[in-house]
């Protein structure tokens, strides 16, 4: 499957640690492994949430292809999910 991201995507990898960065990078290759593994967020259809240390990852599964979404600390990432769907 093909991996796209949100234009504000990059903005959020900015903001993390070179730790955190290295988790997101095994996170993003487990989803492309098994883009279903992780659970559904309420609400929304073919959106899954990802967690890995303290970040969540949201991405949308759309035919062929996984777009991410976001990637923040739980208190903004569902508020901030909701302006960029």
């Amino acid at each position: 499957m093909n991996v796209k991201a949100h234009p504000l995507f990059a903005k959020d990898v900015k903001r993390l640690d070179k730790k955190d960065k290295e988790r997101l990078l095994d996170a993003i290759q487990k989803i492309k492994e098994n883009p279903t593994r992780y659970k559904p967020v309420t609400g929304i259809p073919h959106c899954y949430r990802a967690r890995f240390g303290n970040l969540r990852i949201v991405y949308l599964l759309r035919s062929s292809e996984i777009w991410i979404v976001i990637v923040a600390k739980r208190k903004k990432v569902y508020k901030e999910m909701k302006k960029r769907i």
